[in-house]
């Protein structure tokens, strides 16, 4: 009998040609006592994506690539994904980052004691030096808080046991974004509480054009004031008139440093986050800023 339990690694794909062998390449150096899979969903690809990872069928002979019948937000991926998936242990990835050496001898034994667990982010090895310090580094050391609410792991370096997940009826497949705040949110609603692995690292990427990463994060901005309206009544806070003026004080003055190294990443990290928030009170009708 295996020592480590049965492990699934669900990782969603849109679009993800150009990014997911580097991704699979690092999970097919694993080492992995027990028995595991990997699932790759799907989620509508109009480019090589499923190409690329059928090519690793003969490094990882577990593998399957999983179409996501009607396409949609990330979260519809994953819940796909896990249904499809063989083990009641999971760890999920994104396509576009790399796992570190025993990342899943590591996130596999912290699952056989906790329902649901997070990785340590690392930023630096994907990522040129003046995008690092584009925003503050998350889940380097502990599981972040967020928001007012409370911890949330990042949905890159996630791993929950099966029936964790299907106790809240999985990921919120109405959700554009920060799905992962939400089903942190909502297991410790219910008593699972996220641990961190620090043994486990994943390799973080960020957007590299200053474009993608003012779009990502004007969809963070935007996925908070929906997480408002859903979890107000839970305790989360609005944003609040200082909070509010000093996160327009912060756009302000990386303005001047917009035409430097990593300035334009950081300009368009805080607009964006904020436009998102305008952007999603207005649409919503709900005042969070």
């Amino acid at each position: 009998m295996p020592s480590e339990p049965p492990l699934s690694v669900v990782i969603c794909c849109r679009n993800s040609a150009r990014t997911l062998a580097q991704t699979l390449d690092a999970v097919a150096r694993q080492a992995y006592d027990g028995w595991w899979e990997v699932v790759v969903a799907d989620n509508g690809s109009t480019d090589g994506t499923a190409a690329v990872a059928l090519a690793y069928a003969s490094r990882l002979p577990n593998l399957r690539v999983v179409p996501v019948p009607v396409p949609g937000f990330q979260a519809r991926a994953l819940n796909t994904g896990i249904r499809e998936a063989k083990t009641d242990v999971l760890v999920l990835l994104d396509s576009d980052d790399e796992v570190g050496p025993d990342y899943l001898r590591h996130m596999g034994a912290a699952l056989a004691d906790s329902p649901f667990v997070g990785a340590a982010l690392d930023v630096h090895r994907l990522n040129a030096p003046e995008l690092v310090g584009r925003r503050e580094e998350l889940q380097a050391d502990r599981i972040d808080s967020f928001c007012g609410v409370g911890p949330a792991v990042v949905g890159a370096a996630m791993g929950v046991r099966r029936e964790a997940l299907e106790s809240i009826g999985g990921f919120d497949e109405s959700l554009p974004t920060q799905h992962d705040l939400d089903i942190s949110w909502r297991l410790a609603a219910v008593g699972v509480r996220a641990t961190f692995v620090p043994e486990a690292t994943l390799h973080y990427r960020y957007r590299t054009s200053a474009g993608a990463t003012f779009r990502q994060e004007l969809g963070y901005g935007e996925g908070e004031v929906i997480l408002f309206r859903k979890f107000r009544d839970a305790g989360m806070p609005r944003r609040g008139v200082l909070q509010v003026l000093s996160s327009y004080a912060r756009i302000l003055a990386a303005v001047p440093g917009a035409a430097r190294p990593g300035g334009r990443a950081r300009l368009a990290t805080r607009l964006g986050i904020d436009l998102g928030r305008l952007r999603g009170s207005v649409r919503l009708r709900t005042l969070y800023l």
